[in-house]
């Protein structure tokens, strides 16, 4: 049954690709901007309360996508207000104007509500934030899950990377840099479950469409460094893996704690949605597809690089 969504920040990787695979399944979809605008959203200020409820209201919308936030982890150590301001009241606001009209809410959390001692973690792991950023995620699941019930759907994910509007993520630092002959460092000692976008976007849509409520995991299949990571995206790229060098994260100078033995285990997502994550090698075969074929994305790479030998992929719609 096609339904009427709202994805506040639309603007970003994965809200972009939330409102595509909101389209190819045959629901109406409105996305929302703060800062970086694109033609096909609408303006949104969180931070003014009483204005966004009251716009929320007016679309009555059957479900309500929260994959914005602020996501920079020395930002919100330095700006703690901020932080909470954007992780947790606004969208806490927001999904207590969606439950008055008996609308889901769903939000995206991170792995940082854990502490890298012991992972990768499950949706029953004990948490312990390490950071402002990390608590904050943590303060808003509770926060959400009080206020809304079964009527919210919390997704953990992490290492988010893939073809996107802005171009800002991990992937496209990494290509511009080696594309250019730079050396990347990375750190060594932070282990994590990469995630593609596109595959982050594709479950969480399935997992709405099938009634799922409460928390679950939304991340890759793998749990890796971010060296590791790094030279797998070097390689689906056609770009040298040899410039990339891994350093501690003390070396690097990464003063806010991370969680450096970290990663999502996903059983709820596989018992629901088996196989719907790929790993990082498979997935960069559909990123490179996806970026010669999807209008409006960002190009990582100089001019005509890598992608004349692209070859168009059937959707994967479930």
């Amino acid at each position: 049954m096609s339904k009427r969504a709202i994805v506040v920040g639309g603007s970003g990787q994965i809200g972009g690709w939330l409102l595509r695979t909101l389209a190819e399944q045959g629901h109406e979809a409105v996305g929302t901007y703060n800062t970086v605008a694109f033609p096909d959203l609408v303006p949104l200020d969180g931070a003014n309360l009483d204005a966004s409820a009251r716009w929320i209201a007016d679309q009555k919308p059957d479900v309500v996508y929260y994959p914005a936030g602020f996501t920079w982890v020395d930002g919100c150590e330095r700006d703690p207000a901020r932080a909470r301001s954007a992780n947790l009241e606004q969208p806490l606001n927001l999904a207590r104007a969606a439950a008055d009209l008996g609308s889901k809410f769903v939000y995206f959390s991170t792995d940082y509500v854990f502490d890298g001692a012991a992972g990768p973690y499950a949706e029953d792991s004990p948490t312990n934030a390490l950071s402002v950023y990390g608590q904050s995620k943590l303060d808003a699941e509770g926060a959400l899950r009080d206020a809304l019930g079964d009527r919210v759907l919390i997704v953990r994910t992490s290492w988010v990377y893939g073809p996107e509007r802005q171009g800002k993520n991990f992937s496209y630092q990494l290509a511009k840099a080696l594309s250019a002959g730079k050396t990347l460092e990375c750190p060594s000692d932070q282990i994590s479950s990469p995630s593609y976008g596109p595959d982050v976007a594709l479950a969480v849509v399935s997992l709405v469409e099938l009634g799922q409520s409460g928390l679950i995991h939304v991340a890759g299949p793998e749990v890796m460094d971010r060296v590791e990571f790094a030279r797998g995206i070097a390689k689906g790229f056609g770009l040298d893996p040899g410039l990339i060098v891994g350093k501690t994260t003390d070396e690097l100078g990464q003063v806010v704690p991370r969680p450096l033995n970290g990663g999502l285990s996903t059983p709820r997502l596989d018992a629901i949605l088996p196989g719907i994550m790929r790993p990082v090698a498979e997935s960069m075969s559909d990123f490179l597809v996806k970026l010669s074929t999807v209008e409006g994305l960002a190009y990582p790479l100089p001019p005509g690089d890598l992608l004349a030998d692209a070859m168009p992929l059937e959707p994967r719609i479930l």
